[in-house]
């Protein structure tokens, strides 16, 4: 049991923990590889104080450094969901069920719209983890929407436990199993009647037609799930988690910074938030 579980290893999340780590706190920071990151790709940032002419990958390095040196314990996996147990909280990964008595949100921001059809048949056919749900689906047909670097390593996990999987994907990857069937094109919609999901449609990248795949279950890897699905009941305000100015959101012991909280999308903004999230988790702790 941690005392905070930081959603994010971007600048919000790494100020989180390393404010976290300064006030003797047990703190663990679930994050995609930071590699992956927006920030990591960024070839030059001027706007940092202090920190001229640095490029994005330099500056997440030394955050990333500053916060190991402090002890907060890092896990490297994709968060399925966060459910609160009455003084705590369970945060589930791929591989993992994690415990903690508050939480803050840092993910960054959710640029990826839901595709048409997700939200009606999320937990009726779509999911967001293979090996949370695979079993589900031996000997039928699913499809699974590769947007992320675990795509095919979670594909040729359904197809090893006798799933028939359609991998849809802009680019067929490498690494596929050879049972696995390739579409290559972009998700259209998905589709399903009263007693779950059916099929989807997508747009065939070669004939730029819109074509069908029946199946029973569809698996969307992107590299984050949007907030509001992690979190049954999570506000949000045009598309960010809704916080007040102590970045408490309106589920107790859950806090947000950084992108996800809202405009400027700036490090030094998601910087402070991140600080002032723990404060607030501080607070909320001791309370």
């Amino acid at each position: 049991m941690y005392d905070i579980i930081v959603i994010g290893a971007g600048p919000a999340g790494l100020s989180a923990a390393i404010t976290a780590r300064a006030r003797n706190l047990s703190v663990l920071v679930v994050s995609n590889k930071p590699q992956e990151s927006p920030l990591a790709k960024s070839r030059l940032i001027d706007n940092y104080p202090g920190l001229p002419q640095v490029s994005g990958l330099k500056l997440l390095e030394e955050m990333l450094a500053h916060t190991h040196a402090l002890g907060a314990v890092f896990h490297y996996d994709r968060v399925i969901s966060v459910l609160p147990l009455g003084d705590s909280f369970s945060v589930t990964t791929g591989s993992k069920v994690l415990d903690a008595r508050a939480v803050i949100l840092a993910p960054g921001a959710q640029l990826a719209q839901p595709f048409e059809g997700e939200a009606a048949y999320l937990g009726r056919g779509v999911s967001y983890c293979a090996t949370c749900d695979g079993m589900l689906y031996r000997d039928s047909t699913v499809c699974v929407v590769g947007l992320n670097s675990e795509s095919v390593e979670e594909a040729n996990f359904l197809a090893g436990i006798g799933a028939k999987v359609v991998y849809l994907a802009k680019k067929a990857p490498t690494g596929l199993a050879d049972t696995i069937l390739v579409e290559e094109g972009s998700l259209v919609e998905i589709k399903g009647d009263l007693m779950g999901l059916t099929g989807l449609t997508f747009k065939n990248k070669a004939t730029q037609k819109i074509e069908s795949i029946p199946c029973a279950g569809v698996f969307i890897l992107r590299p984050s799930i949007a907030p509001d699905a992690l979190i049954p009941g999570l506000e949000l305000s045009d598309g960010f988690i809704r916080v007040d100015n102590k970045m408490r959101t309106n589920l107790s012991g859950i806090f947000a910074a950084g992108d996800c909280a809202g405009k400027p999308l700036q490090i030094a903004k998601a910087v402070g938030e991140g600080q002032l999230a723990t404060f607030s988790a501080v607070e909320f702790l001791a309370g």
